[in-house]
């Protein structure tokens, strides 16, 4: 068994933080596969392995291909605003 990254999956080596993806490939009705690497990125290989397109975890088009592998695209949270004043605090009774 070979555990060595080879050929694009050795040129990405940051994966963000937050959200984690297993390499998966589907059987497309053409003769090509669709690919989720492990940084989320998905390519479009053809008949012949060469790879046709690739998209990015940001790309808008990305969300269109990922359904595909049942992802969905995450919004980014935002921290809340402070409810109340900087110093004021509510009366002891």
């Amino acid at each position: 068994m070979n555990d060595e990254i080879t050929g694009r999956e050795a040129e990405r080596t940051h994966v963000p933080r937050g959200r984690r993806f297993k390499r998966h490939e589907l059987e497309l009705a053409d003769g090509g596969r669709l690919v989720l690497n492990i940084d989320g990125s998905i390519d479009q290989i053809g008949a012949d392995d060469s790879m046709t397109h690739s998209w990015m975890p940001d790309d808008p088009e990305w969300p269109d291909h990922a359904i595909r592998f049942g992802l969905h695209p995450q919004v980014s949270t935002v921290t809340p605003p402070a409810r109340r004043v900087q110093g004021t605090k509510a009366p002891r009774w």
